[in-house]
């Protein structure tokens, strides 16, 4: 009893010895939550190093600057670091009496002033172990998953560094009254602001549903322009390019990337039992190529990214700069959680005031599996519910991080009040309509592609279209056109009826009738979609043979699978030839018949197929917005010499192209067509080859013929290739000059049966094969917009135009070498 009761005893001592010797720090330990600014800015600074004195231990700052730490005494002390910022000590105590903030001020000596000496870089290991577990890394790539994201858009006003100076040196009565006006509107609210709540599904490796549930934009009810804060930049930075708001940059962890950017190595921490690597990058000197500078943090636990920094500025005086923060999910799957991007418009510079957005994205709910059956997913990667925009106040109240502030309050208030005042909504319809190429008035669209147009044959085309639109029935219309070619002086009209499922697959019916031109040797295939904004459209400007023809047809279009589209289609065709052609109609006859005009009766089917092609649903509009994946065309269509056809034949059209992006060498496209009739049909209803080299045009085209005359070549099987590889800007850039060379070769081959049947008319065939190369340098002349500007007279364009310079040779190439050169211009828009 006595031994126990002393042991009782001891233990007891220890014990209330333990106690009082630990009680003070128990009393004075507290968890501190605090922000990080910029010193000057007051902007928050993200992932800044927050670690205690004599350990590694610590933690980082959010994308707001917000961080937790717990600390035992007052007396020990923080020590704050930051890639381009100077160190920051402070003792507990001290950080308690700053009022939840910390203000870093900026290092004399930048990031770019630091130089790696000859040998091994220590940070080359770890970024080369990153880039070996991307693919594990990468959430798109690795796993299922779904999340729900809260995104906020706010697009202000702020002063640039003098004004700025000017502003908090000088007393706000002394400033002029533009200032004052000024000072007041950026500090009472935005510009304009919006919110959205979105949820997205995914299975790899690019399978993606993404549906904005709740919109809220400042002045609209229209929930559409939420889509744009879903998109500002890439969900992940794995990926051999970074898009930042339609620019691609060369990712600092895509292989290779050592050779590009110059890394350094800037701090280690530790996590747990894992280290965290802090390391700055930015491009080498004398590497051309889109690149980025920055922060990344990596941590040894499969070598994740932790925190990511990116900075670049685009040509067109665009400044981007994103945050990324992962973490890792049911101790599983690194995730991104938090994304921001903050956008400076420098050419929207106004008495040094300038316009920046700022968007940020929180990502939660996530699960490591998708919500979404795989058979349910359609390739539309972004939508908007019907109900976006009607959510109440209690439902935002779940998704928000933080209260609206007072700004933010004033910014929906007044837009809001202003944009019914004005009535906005009823002005975005308008907006929606001209997008999807309507006019709207009243029951009736108005359609802008039939109002003017150009090609060889009509010249300047003038017309009118119209149709009923969905104030008059959902899913029917009515339309019909009517216009006059100045060129060939002729009057062209149409009518149709065109029915289209309203819910569910896709379906659209369409009767239609229409006495109007065609081009000769054309073989329009389903959707055939020609970017406005592509050389390949000013091919139309080289069409200088037509034919007349009246048509009757029905359509049925129907997407049976998520990739392929497919349409049957009957018609007749009533043809005439608007030149000297002349057809013989029968083969070994003592007495041929010679015809102009001729009929046709075709019944057939097209298919589109594009496996991973991706639609987002915007303005009223289903746009592709993936440029990489294959493309695939087949058209069949048979023809009958019953139904009042004049021929009977079989006919084959088939497209494919592809587009690769190549990792530090540019990009590379590939177009193959051909076609097969098997039976003798007139010239026009053949194949022209795409010539476009004509006297009075010096314009480039994409996919024709650069060296070859218009109506020089038809068979009536052929196949053409078409190459290009441009190496963007990778092979020469200066600050002024900053030309996109690219290569380009075509080839083509075809023949045609029964040549004596085709009178009056001179061509060729390529049964010998045709060849042509050149060099293009696109957007030569960029440097006169950009001298333009130093001597501030910018608002031309010169920038989209350059040179090219092709050669035509073998079989068909002519005896004098300057008669196979073709010099032309270029035309190319970047976005």
């Amino acid at each position: 009893m006595v031994n126990a009761f002393k042991i009782r005893s001891n233990l007891m001592s220890k014990f209330v010895f333990f106690v009082i010797l630990i009680f003070p720090s128990i009393l004075w330990s507290q968890n501190y939550s605090n922000k990080v600014i910029d010193f000057e800015t007051k902007e928050p600074l993200a992932f800044v190093n927050v670690v205690l004195s004599n350990e590694r231990q610590g933690t980082t700052s959010d994308i707001d600057g917000r961080f937790n730490i717990s600390l035992k005494n007052e007396n020990e002390i923080v020590h704050f670091t930051y890639v381009g910022y100077q160190r920051l000590s402070i003792s507990a105590k001290e950080l308690k009496d700053r009022n939840e903030v910390v203000e870093l001020k900026r290092a004399a000596v930048q990031i770019s002033e630091v130089e790696i000496l000859p040998g091994v870089n220590p940070a080359h290991r770890i970024i080369n172990n990153a880039i070996e577990n991307r693919k594990i890394n990468n959430p798109e790539k690795a796993t299922s998953f779904f999340y729900q994201s809260y995104n906020k858009l706010v697009f202000a006003i702020e002063a640039d560094s003098l004004m700025a100076e000017k502003i908090r040196t000088t007393p706000f009565e002394e400033l002029d009254s533009n200032t004052q006006e000024a000072v007041e509107f950026i500090d009472s609210m935005h510009l304009f602001m919006m919110e959205s709540v979105s949820e997205r599904n995914h299975y790899p490796p690019k399978m993606s549903n993404e549906v904005v549930i709740a919109s809220k934009v400042s002045g609209f009810n229209n929930p559409t322009f939420s889509l744009i804060g879903t998109q500002l930049q890439s969900f992940s930075l794995y990926n051999d390019y970074i898009e930042l708001f339609s620019y691609s940059y060369l990712s600092p962890i895509s292989p290779g990337s050592v050779n590009k950017y110059l890394f350094i190595l800037e701090d280690t921490l530790y996590s747990g039992s894992d280290s965290v690597f802090v390391i700055s990058y930015r491009p080498k000197r004398g590497k051309n190529f889109d690149g980025l500078k920055g922060v990344i943090s990596i941590n040894t636990d499969h070598f994740a990214v932790q925190n990511f920094i990116a900075e670049a500025k685009s040509e067109e005086d665009l400044t981007v700069k994103i945050q990324q923060q992962y973490q890792k999910v049911d101790n599983q799957q690194w995730f991104p959680i938090q994304l921001n991007t903050y956008l400076v418009f420098e050419s929207l510079e106004v008495d040094n005031f300038f316009i920046y957005g700022e968007g940020r994205s929180y990502i939660d709910s996530i699960e490591l599996k998708a919500r979404m059956d795989k058979r349910q997913m359609d390739n539309v990667l972004l939508a908007v519910r019907e109900d976006a925009g009607k959510k109440e106040l209690d439902f935002w109240d779940q998704f928000r991080k933080e209260e609206l502030s007072t700004q933010e309050k004033k910014t929906y208030q007044f837009l809001d009040s202003v944009g019914n005042e004005i009535n906005l909504d009823q002005k975005f319809k308008v907006i929606e309509s001209l997008v999807r190429g309507a006019v709207p008035l009243g029951p009736i669209d108005f359609r802008l592609n039939r109002l003017l147009d150009f090609n060889g044959y009509e010249g300047f085309r003038l017309g009118l279209g119209a149709e009923t639109n969905q104030k008059v029935h959902k899913t029917l219309s009515i339309g019909g056109y009517g216009a006059y070619g100045f060129r060939d002086r002729a009057w062209k009209y149409g009518g149709y009826s065109q029915w289209k499922k309203a819910n569910g697959s896709f379906m659209k019916a369409r009767l239609s009738y229409e006495d109007d031109v065609v081009e000769s040797g054309g073989s329009p295939l389903l959707n055939e979609r020609v970017n406005v904004f592509s050389s390949e459209a000013l091919r139309e400007l080289f069409i200088n043979l037509m034919d007349s023809r009246r048509m009757y047809q029905f359509e049925l279009e129907l997407h049976p699978l998520r990739d392929l589209q497919s349409a049957v289609f009957v018609n007749h065709q009533l043809r005439s030839i608007n030149n000297n052609y002349l057809f013989q109609n029968e083969a070994n006859s003592s007495n041929p018949i010679l015809i102009s005009n001729f009929k046709l009766t075709e019944a057939g089917i097209k298919m589109r197929y594009s496996p991973g092609e991706k639609y987002v649903k915007m303005f009223g509009v289903q746009t592709a917005v993936t440029n990489f994946n294959p493309v695939f065309d087949l058209k069949y269509s048979r023809g009958f010499d019953q139904y009042e056809g004049d021929f009977t034949y079989n006919r084959f059209d088939f497209k494919a192209q592809k587009a690769f992006k190549l990792r530090n060498l540019g990009l590379t496209i590939l177009r193959l067509h051909s076609g097969y009739i098997d039976n003798v049909l007139p010239i026009t209803a053949l194949y022209r080859a795409n010539g476009i080299l004509t006297n009075d045009a010096i314009l480039a085209a994409d996919f024709s013929f650069q060296t070859a005359r218009p109506n020089e070549f038809f068979h009536d099987r052929y196949v053409s290739f078409f190459f290009k590889h441009s190496f963007q800007n990778l092979l020469l850039k200066t600050k002024f000059f900053k030309p996109e060379i690219a290569l380009v070769s075509n080839i083509g081959w075809g023949s045609i049966s029964s040549r004596e049947r085709h009178q009056a008319f001179d061509f060729k065939t390529m049964s010998k094969g045709f060849f042509e190369a050149g060099i293009q340098f696109d957007r030569l002349f960029g440097f006169v917009d950009r001298i333009l500007e130093e001597i501030e007279l910018d608002g031309f364009n010169f920038g989209n135009f350059g040179l090219g310079i092709y050669y035509r040779y073998g079989a068909y190439s002519f005896a004098e070498v300057e008669d196979n050169i073709a010099i032309k211009a270029t035309y190319s828009v970047k976005f």
